[in-house]
């Protein structure tokens, strides 16, 4: 099917990221030439000696070329401890790697042995037709509501289940990508060079149990590689444009909506530049993430002050249970959000990608036949 490279993710392939990363780090530069202070290399000694050996340019060294590397391949922003390289025991860097290794060799099978099986069973029997623009609306077909007296056609087990697979491909695509990509290159750096130590490598995502809100989702589970960026560029705009307090509550809402409005403008440009199609649809994914964040944010606080002091609040903290129950439909909400949205976002392409292959396939036949 020639969709299915869209499967997993969108358009997720070595030219996309590439235009990404190109994109952030277009933001990440002047950020890091201008804004930032760096303080990575150890001070010399105030002593005469050292003030005489002192230069401007600082000769290469383990240390230098480490706090170089930190400095401009740190776009999450991370803390660093200044012992800087080959400060790690033999056994805490074998261990690392054994680690490292393992959670790229657990994702490799699983993506081979189940994710990959899942969509070639899916895409076997899916044609250009599962993407059409019929296919979008999802809560009429599945409730058989009318409008207009026109009728709906109810949702079939294969279109049901292929977009369930589409609405959560993404997240995965991208988690076996970034995560096999970052063990590996932390394997390359702690262990093979010792330019690093292994708390300097932290995990790119984090727990998806934890992603039980479509805020915690964006904010305790997924990637933070963009996002002090964005946010860094997104504050200079509330304070010399808007002349706003970063402290003020509508200071950051607008930084919230900035970080999540030019995280689509970056993927647009990608989509853009690598012929995807669409490109507004990533801005509009993105922001109406944002909308999904406020309402969520809104309604938690009405919660709040509706239970306060009652025994619902009491029950909730004293019933684990309760918690628990409530972070599982939690997580039905999120995956319900995300299998509204992301057909949405993500068929729209497939149908492109689907034709355009369709004409490739028919214009060879003829010149073949020719």
């Amino acid at each position: 099917m020639a969709t299915s490279s869209l499967a997993l993710g969108g358009i997720i392939g070595l030219d996309s990221y590439t235009a990404f990363t190109s994109t952030i780090f277009m933001l990440i530069l002047p950020s890091i030439l201008f804004m930032q202070k760096h303080s990575l290399v150890a001070k010399p000694d105030n002593t005469p000696a050292a003030a005489s050996s002192s230069s401007v340019i600082l000769r290469p060294n383990r240390h230098t070329i480490s706090a170089a590397c930190r400095i401009w391949n740190n776009p999450r922003h991370l803390k660093f401890r200044q012992p800087g390289p080959g400060s790690t025991p033999w056994r805490s860097l074998l261990f690392f790697t054994l680690r490292s290794g393992l959670k790229v060799a657990a994702i490799v099978i699983i993506d081979r042995m189940l994710v990959k099986k899942i969509q070639a069973h899916l895409f076997a029997n899916s044609n250009v037709l599962d993407f059409t623009p019929d296919q979008l609306p999802i809560i009429r077909p599945l409730l058989g509501i009318r409008i207009d007296e026109e009728d709906v056609d109810p949702i079939s087990r294969h279109q049901f289940l292929l977009r369930a697979f589409i609405s959560v491909s993404w997240i995965w695509a991208n988690f076996v990508f970034l995560e096999s990509c970052h063990a590996i290159l932390a394997i390359f750096f702690v262990a093979i060079l010792r330019l690093d130590n292994p708390e300097d490598w932290p995990s790119l995502f984090g727990n998806i149990a934890d992603a039980w809100t479509v805020r915690r989702f964006w904010g305790r589970f997924w990637h933070r590689i963009a996002t002090p960026t964005l946010s860094q560029w997104t504050r200079i705009i509330i304070q010399r444009v808007l002349h706003l307090q970063l402290t003020t509550g509508v200071a950051k809402t607008v930084e919230a909506f900035g970080i999540f409005f030019l995280s689509g403008l970056a993927h647009a440009l990608a989509s853009w530049r690598t012929g995807e199609g669409f490109a507004h649809l990533d801005i509009l994914f993105f922001c109406a993430n944002f909308v999904v964040v406020a309402v969520e944010i809104l309604v938690a606080r009405l919660w709040k002050y509706a239970v306060k002091g009652t025994w619902i609040e009491l029950e909730l903290r004293r019933n684990s249970k309760l918690r628990v129950v409530g972070r599982i439909l939690g997580l039905v909400w999120v995956f319900s959000w995300f299998f509204w949205m992301v057909p949405r976002w993500l068929y729209p392409k497939a149908l492109r990608l689907s034709i355009k292959q369709a004409l490739m396939i028919e214009s060879l036949m003829l010149n073949a036949k020719s």
